[in-house]
């Protein structure tokens, strides 16, 4: 298992920032990864609530499904992905307060099944670039 830690600092306060965390279809607006995100089934925000999301991985698009496993407002919101493949991420984002604003702080884990086991040693570079850009995304969409 690959864990990657990310933080970002904004101005805005938890409850503004939970509340877009909260509801996956904003993830299209900031991982340059999701293509799409819709709400499938349950309600923004509750716990279950699970989301379709259109990926890019490399040059493929591929289906995958996401599921808010944990939401206490405005402290935390927790996920996990549904997806059978070989690769299954789940994490969590921990909203503290930074001044008058917010810290956003990302704790991913990365587990890998069937031939990636292989490689996953390997795979530190890779997800630490890729946790950067969504770190810098975001921080920029928090702090227009």
């Amino acid at each position: 298992m690959k864990k990657v830690h990310t933080r970002v600092v904004t101005a805005k306060p938890a409850e503004e920032v939970y509340a877009y965390l909260v509801d996956f279809t904003n993830q299209a607006d900031w991982r340059f990864d999701v293509l799409t995100s819709e709400l499938v089934s349950g309600d923004v925000g509750v716990v279950g609530a699970k989301y379709s999301q259109l990926v890019r991985v490399g040059r493929d698009e591929q289906q995958s499904e996401v599921e808010l496993v944990e939401a206490k407002s405005p402290d935390e919101v927790a996920f996990r992905t549904l997806d059978t493949g070989m690769i299954t991420v789940s994490g969590a984002w921990h909203l503290r307060p930074a001044g008058e604003g917010t810290e956003v702080i990302c704790d991913v884990a990365i587990e890998t099944r069937g031939p990636l086991r292989l490689i996953e040693p390997m795979m530190g570079p890779q997800l630490r670039k890729i946790a950067r850009k969504y770190e810098i995304a975001l921080s920029e969409k928090l702090n227009p």
